[in-house]
């Protein structure tokens, strides 16, 4: 399954995430496909691919001491 997460930084906690990335330990059946930081909000996106909504959200909670996490489900359009 495909996720496409967004995150809206906490005001003061830009040094946070960034040791958080730096430090990320990626379960094994977690692959990121994209990690982008961008200009304006939302502060990051980050699309990834997990077995299970479960393991995904797992995977999220990593980022919410610092962070606030939308994340959906992806369905590739040829799928549609």
């Amino acid at each position: 399954m495909i996720f496409v997460s967004t995150l809206d930084v906490i005001p003061g906690k830009v040094d946070d995430l960034q040791e958080i990335i730096k430090s990320l330990e990626v379960p094994e059946d977690i692959k990121i496909r994209e990690f982008l930081t961008l200009f304006g909000k939302p502060d990051y996106l980050l699309t990834f691919e997990a077995p299970d909504e479960e393991k995904a959200m797992s995977f999220i909670l990593k980022f919410v001491s610092v962070a606030v996490p939308k994340t959906s489900v992806g369905v590739p359009v040829e799928k549609v």
